[in-house]
């Protein structure tokens, strides 16, 4: 197995795909989203701050002059030939001379300020013989006392540059108290928050070129080199529906998808079982929350179904959860306490109702986990449940943190790898198959879980459809062993109440022959399987109606659409 992941990851770079990239960053974008809003948030308020902090109202106070050039006689050089080209070139030549140190300074003294409170500007209007002397700043006041500081002192300064120009005011200056640049934050916080949401889509784009995961059933053939069972649909339960415990095929709300997905998994997997002869199946994944828990309860379901007895064991002895996902009163117990016998078996087996599932599922957890997961005891429960079961299900703790699912594959014939889409690096789940390739345990398959097209739990699968809670099965029988005391654990009419307890020897255990409660059968009688026939066909025939109708539906308007083209 080492040198086929290697071969794989050696293989060379694949060439850029752009679609599979864009959708890459599709999905990482519904993951990641929040980050750039926190961006967009952040840099928003930064912008609105620094706008305020920083924001400084400016004014400008106008004074207009009109120019009219001296009269020449014909001994002289005629310098400008009219008014407007005269106003052109003293409002360079009047610019320099109004902006240097020197008026600067006698404009200083006039105010009695010790700084130029104003930027002065000097503009001809085109065409024309006006100019403008602009004064701009930051006070109103200040602004209009420059520009008549300016009309007070120009003349003398400006007699060797205009000589006998006339200059004529059009405009009188006056305190303009509204500036020219209102407050307003608005375009500065928006425009921080473009950059910020920028900033906040770069981890999408890092994530869709360089986070290499799981997306579909080709990366789990060439990057993980394992066999691919199917694809679960992701389940997202719809707000009447919230309080419901688990995602399991006995619930009536789960969606018709996802138990078609469901039951050829089941298949698949069966057809493996029964062609290598395995019946202790190991189910985990590389990290917590990949739904590993939910597919071995739904592959127990789906065996039963398929008239097999299930036994379905928490191997997860730190953090159990099968037991909060079973719609079922379960006994308070920690595992140690079933293998140190401290508790009966009726106290801790439970069968599942309506399934030929028997679960054995603690609800507290476990210390000191290696010692009692690598006990004898916990060997020989698992050996003995081969003979009464047809498949023993263990669902493992997540083999990429702790050596927990690496003891229970010592027990175990093969293993199911459960690998949530998009969610656990290649590279991770590669290391951890690779670590877990020295137990030896062959790996079954791969199932692609939570995928992409989630089911809303609003669509149900059938309202009669499934098994009736009169299809169970029980033991009357109990058994007793050396290891877990002469308790024994035996299932009344309906799955629900327990026998008494047992006085068999191991011998007998192991060789005698189970009787059956008078009123529950282990084997589905032809009757109850005409039952489930007529529940299925008519469920079929329930959605061929719908779709006809549908098609019906369709054609009509189809007709009504053509008719009015027709008119």
């Amino acid at each position: 197995m080492t040198n086929s992941y290697n071969e794989s990851v050696n293989n060379g770079k694949e060439p850029i795909n752009l679609s599979q990239i864009v959708a890459s960053f599709l999905k990482a974008f519904k993951k990641l989203w929040w980050i750039m809003v926190a961006f967009m948030i952040v840099f928003a308020v930064l912008g609105y701050r620094s706008y305020k902090k920083h924001y400084v109202p400016s004014f400008e106070t106008k004074a207009t002059f009109s120019i009219t050039a001296p009269q020449y006689d014909g001994s002289e050089d005629k310098t400008y030939t009219n008014n407007s080209q005269l106003a052109s070139i003293l409002s360079v030549s009047f610019g320099y001379l109004i902006n240097n140190e020197l008026f600067y300074e006698i404009i200083k003294q006039d105010l009695g300020v010790n700084y130029m409170p104003s930027v002065i500007t000097v503009s001809a209007v085109p065409d024309t013989n006006i100019l403008s002397i602009v004064a701009s700043g930051s006070d109103a006041e200040m602004n209009y006392k420059v520009i008549q500081s300016v009309l007070k002192n120009y003349g003398s300064v400006a007699d060797f540059v205009i000589g006998d120009t006339q200059l004529d005011v059009l405009e009188e200056p006056v305190v303009v108290d509204i500036p020219m640049n209102p407050y307003n934050p608005m375009d500065y916080t928006i425009m921080f928050a473009l950059i910020g949401m920028f900033i906040g889509v770069i981890p999408s784009i890092a994530y869709a070129f360089f986070v290499k995961t799981i997306r579909n059933k080709e990366d789990v053939v060439k990057q993980l080199n394992v066999a691919y069972l199917g694809s679960l649909p992701g389940i997202i339960l719809n707000g009447k529906n919230k309080n419901l415990k688990n995602c399991s095929i006995l619930n009536k709300e789960v969606g018709f998808r996802y138990l078609e997905a469901m039951r050829s998994i089941n298949s698949r997997c069966e057809k493996e079982l029964e062609k290598n002869d395995y019946k202790v199946i190991l189910v985990t994944s590389t990290l917590d929350g990949e739904g590993k828990s939910t597919f071995a309860l739904n592959l127990a379901y789906s065996l039963s179904k398929s008239q097999k007895k299930v036994m379905l064991i928490d191997g997860d002895l730190r953090k159990p959860t099968l037991h909060s996902m079973i719609d079922q009163k379960i006994n308070s117990y920690k595992m140690e306490d079933f293998l140190e016998k401290k508790i009966k078996s009726s106290h801790a087996i439970v069968n599942i109702e309506g399934t030929r599932v028997l679960a054995l599922a603690p609800s507290e957890s476990s210390k000191d986990v290696p010692k009692y997961l690598n006990s004898t005891q916990m060997k020989h429960f698992i050996e003995e449940s081969r003979d009464v079961v047809d498949y023993v299900i263990i669902d493992a703790p997540p083999c990429s943190e702790l050596s927990d699912a690496a003891i229970l594959a010592k027990y175990s014939d093969a293993m199911v790898y459960v690998v949530k889409e998009d969610f656990v690096k290649v590279n991770k789940i590669i290391d951890t198959l690779q670590e877990f390739s020295y137990t030896r345990v062959p790996i079954l398959g791969c199932v692609l879980n939570n995928t992409e097209g989630k089911l809303n739990l609003a669509y149900g699968y059938g309202k009669h459809y499934g098994y009736g809670k009169h299809y169970g099965y029980g033991y009357r029988k109990g058994y007793g062993s050396r290891y877990y005391g002469r308790y024994g654990y035996g299932y009344g009419s309906y799955g629900n109440s327990y026998g008494t307890y047992g006085h068999v020897s191991d011998k007998e255990f192991r060789n005698k022959e189970r009787s059956v409660s008078k009123k529950i059968q282990l084997e589905t009688t032809e009757e109850q399987r005409k039952a489930l026939q007529e529940e299925r066909e008519a469920l079929l025939k329930e959605e061929s109606n719908k779709k006809t109708k549908t098609e019906a539906e369709k054609e009509a308007q189809i007709n009504s659409l053509s008719k009015k083209i027709g008119k």
